[in-house]
């Protein structure tokens, strides 16, 4: 069985060690052939920087490591070989903009000394076209230039928007000259998380394609469901043997938790670290969403007192998915450039188009839940999932006294600044709670005669719930009844209860009805 290339994003070095490689490279084909700049967003740990590295060994002409390979058939012609100049800014000083400075141009200096050109100038600007121009003199070749993560100067210091403002503005300057560089380049791929600061950081480059949302492309990182069964089968009759379960059920849970990522609304991807970091362990943990909680926009969040189920099934155009104001982020264009929210459906009306976004996956839905709940209430993220866990136990128990007591114990904390008086709040937080512990949880759902607050269910039953603020739980109970929510789950054989939940700035009161 071969080796996962956990952590591993070297092209060259998954496929000398014979490491298991899903195979991008017939999108180089079409890339090449059809665009000179080319921009992508992508999240974090989503196979952008291993496609930079495979498009670098293919500009250097390393065909022995594309053998067997989509490309190495798409192309049967000799391969040229180009200059590469290859910026990885994850890599890259950014805690103040002078530090920014120094390492860019210091790369700039290592890359004359590999390619045995000098690189001069009398100002910092002066650096990247003589380094460009020198390259295209001593080879008498175009240049490739390669940029990864171009946005996380800017991104990392969100918190500080002083500086990531800083940073973008030196950033410009720097991608300002390319537009003049045009006759001595090749080929140029642009990667980032963000799309927020495209515009004005390319603003002289007004050739630049950007292809994340291009039907072409939407595959271009990521696995797809074939792509997964057919590089991970030896993996998945391991994690079978290993759980003890069938080859159905581990699919079918990986799909839950690590599926569902899409820029088209068509095309489902699986996150590859989270799909790695399973079949290296077989155990469904939030490896992704661990690796870089998102402290900044749990803060944006609760500044703008975000109604968070209003993060399903929400609607956008793709302008709205992109912003280029840092002290004024829309939260809609963050949430789904970094990953925690994408496209679940397109719906074309005329010639128009508008996208639904909704969570990927488990995964995401259940962390980003236990933390946001966690921040807007001052309990730890680590009580939160413990009191989560034993809701749901109580709930399967029908033990009301327990759900009741840590129902309280979390709301008891939600400061005064965060506090809103309004049901909707109270139903937003509880609908966090649910949605973390893995109960398959409905959120207003639709009856023919009216709307349920809340649908949770379980094996055996259906928890019919009503939200009130400052009324009564008989009046919430009274409703559900009056208004024959039950009769949409009658057929189900699965016994049916009723909890009215009475939301007050002192506490929280439940009546159980049936």
């Amino acid at each position: 069985m071969k080796r996962l290339p956990l952590g591993i994003q070297t092209f060259s070095q998954i496929v000398n060690e014979h490491m298991v490689y899903v195979d991008k490279t017939m999108y180089i084909k079409e890339l090449i052939d059809g665009y000179k700049y080319v921009f992508l967003s992508r999240p974090r740990r989503f196979g952008k920087s291993l496609f930079v590295s495979t498009l670098g060994e293919f500009f250097k002409g390393n065909r022995e490591l594309f053998k067997g390979l989509a490309i190495d058939g798409l192309i049967p012609d000799k391969w040229e070989t180009y200059p590469v100049l290859k910026l990885d800014f994850s890599s890259i000083s950014s805690g103040s903009t002078e530090e920014l400075g120094i390492t860019i141009k210091n790369r700039l200096e290592d890359y004359g000394e590999e390619y045995g050109v000098e690189v001069t100038g009398e100002a910092d600007i002066e650096y990247f076209p003589n380094l460009v121009k020198n390259l295209y003199r001593k080879f008498n070749k175009p240049v490739v230039i390669l940029i990864d993560e171009y946005d996380k100067p800017i991104v990392d210091n969100l918190g500080n928007v002083d500086l990531a403002e800083k940073n973008k503005l030196a950033l410009r300057e720097f991608y300002s000259v390319i537009k003049s560089l045009d006759e001595h380049i090749k080929f140029m791929f642009v990667t980032g998380v963000s799309k927020f600061t495209k515009v004005s950081l390319f603003s002289g480059l007004n050739q630049i394609s950007e292809i994340t949302f291009n039907k072409k492309f939407v595959g271009i990182c990521g696995y797809d469901q074939k792509e997964l069964e057919f590089n991970f089968d030896p993996n998945l009759e391991v994690a079978m043997t290993d759980l003890g379960v069938s080859r159905e059920t581990i699919l079918d849970e990986v799909k839950k938790w690590y599926n569902g990522y899409s820029w088209d609304g068509e095309l489902k991807l699986y996150n590859p670290f989270s799909v790695l970091s399973f079949f290296d362990q077989h155990n469904f943990q939030t490896f992704w969403y661990n690796t870089g909680t998102p402290y900044f926009l749990v803060d944006l969040i609760k500044r703008e007192k975000f109604d968070i189920t209003a993060s399903e099934n929400l609607m956008a155009v793709e302008e709205s998915l992109s912003s280029d104001d840092l002290e004024n982020l829309q939260l809609k264009s963050l949430l789904f450039q970094t990953g925690y929210l994408t496209i679940k459906k397109k719906v074309r009306e005329s010639f128009t188009e508008h996208y639904i976004l909704d969570f990927p996956n488990y995964e995401v839905k259940s962390s980003f839940n236990r933390y946001l709940f966690a921040g807007l209430t001052n309990n730890a993220a680590d009580i939160t999932g413990i009191y989560a866990a034993e809701i749901k136990i109580a709930l399967q128990k029908e033990d009301y006294e327990t759900f009741l007591h840590h129902i309280r114990f979390l709301f008891a904390k939600i400061p005064s600044n965060l506090y809103i008086a309004e049901e909707r709040y109270f139903h937003s937080l509880f609908i966090m709670i649910a949605s973390l512990t893995g109960i398959d949880i409905e959120s207003e759902v639709n009856t023919n005669i009216g709307r349920i607050d809340g649908v949770l269910e379980f094996m055996d039953k259906i928890y019919l719930i009503e939200f009130k603020f400052n009324k009564s739980t008989d009046v919430a109970v009274e409703q559900i009844k009056k208004k024959r929510y039950s009769e949409k789950y009658e057929t189900s054989g699965k016994k049916i209860i009723h909890i009215g939940m009475n939301f007050t700035r002192e506490g929280v009161d439940i009546k159980i009805g049936d």
